[in-house]
């Protein structure tokens, strides 16, 4: 018998991320379907964001891999590309529109003449989008920015299918009665998710997967550090095969961290023996990795399918570290710091935090 129970996770969640976390699904069932029609000619992409706000823009992204017309890239760096010009279709998330990175961003998509689609609950930068007559799409306020998610991905899955590409969204309306079953067992006291954070505690986990659903390695692994507290890293396979194994082979590694494979149901040949391959490996050098199925017949649907996985397992491991789940002091501490330091940029600073290169 466990010791402590899923449910009783509400006792340790004063802020209720656990509602965020169940509210997924609804958010993005409701954002599918509002009426949306765009007008725009475009050879490019690029999604721009930080944090919980650009991982949508990741999942989109590895949702249309085999069907968009057009490349599409992520932005996580103030300096935008240097291709990007008036053929470019420039997507800024940022969910309280004053993210320092993200309104670099919008300038210098400005300045470049690309054109402009802002994703917001307000702020900073919908003032700006306003002023300068781009489309803004606002989003719910109120939540942190990771638990928008489910409005955040919808207006992107909304978005592409506007733009002519209805496979995603036709994907997740297929899906949505097996997701909300996943649901009621991922929030029960026999959840998987549950069991997989008690596999985990005490030892910092790695998450790998395809690189078709990559995303969701990146979602468990930022919902860990978030809600979790805690270190978590992610990669994607095949590459992992080609260096990152190698630092399995011998060390504390084995004993400190936790490998964990997102294996989905559905893979090609190369990929499930890639995959295989890896899981053995490990299992050569003695460590036993966590091997997680991930079902479904899209990859969109599996995509979905382990991001409510791992969000609960985020959750349910900051009930057992006994630390809110809520609470990113250390996020709010760095923006604060960079708001002091970029009001001071003409003054002349060191290389170095003591001053040395």
């Amino acid at each position: 018998m466990l010791k402590h129970t899923a449910t009783s996770v509400l006792k340790k969640d004063p802020s209720d991320i656990s509602g965020d976390i169940y509210a997924f699904l609804d958010n993005l069932e409701d954002s599918i379907n509002v009426p949306l029609i765009l007008d725009f000619k475009f050879k490019f992409i690029l999604f721009c964001g930080m944090g919980g706000s650009a991982i949508g823009g990741d999942i989109i992204s590895d949702c249309v891999a085999d069907s968009a017309r057009y490349p599409i890239k992520i932005q996580r760096f103030p300096d935008i590309p240097e291709w990007v010009n008036e053929d470019t279709l420039v997507v800024i998330s940022s969910y309280s529109g004053n993210t320092k990175e993200t309104l670099s961003m919008y300038e210098q998509a400005t300045a470049k003449n690309a054109q402009i689609i802002v994703l917001s609950s307000g702020g900073e930068i919908s003032e700006r989008a306003k002023a300068k007559g781009d489309l803004i799409i606002k989003i719910t306020p109120g939540l942190q920015p990771r638990c928008a998610l489910g409005y955040t991905l919808g207006i992107m899955v909304n978005m592409m299918d506007a733009l002519g590409d209805p496979s995603t969204k036709i994907a997740v309306q297929k899906s949505i009665p097996k997701l909300r079953t996943l649901r009621d067992e991922l929030s029960s006291d026999i959840s998987i998710a549950w069991e997989v954070a008690r596999r985990i505690d005490g030892r910092v986990p790695i998450i790998y997967s395809t690189t078709d659903i990559a995303s969701s390695a990146l979602r468990w692994k930022s919902q860990m550090n978030e809600n979790s507290k805690m270190m978590a890293f992610s990669g994607s396979i095949p590459e992992f095969s080609h260096n990152e194994i190698s630092g399995w082979s011998e060390g504390e590694v084995r004993e400190k961290c936790m490998p964990i494979f997102l294996y989905e149901e559905r893979m090609n040949r190369y990929k499930r023996n890639a995959i295989n391959a890896s899981i053995d490996t490990l299992r050569s050098y003695g460590v036993e990795p966590l091997v997680l199925k991930i079902r479904g017949k899209s990859v969109t649907e599996k995509i979905i399918r382990s991001v409510m996985i791992g969000d609960y397992v985020s959750l349910y491991l900051a009930y057992i570290s006994g630390v809110d789940p809520s609470t990113v002091a250390s996020i709010d501490e760095f923006k604060s710091r960079l708001t002091k330091l970029l009001a001071v940029r003409k003054r002349r600073r060191p290389v170095g935090p003591s001053g040395k290169a």
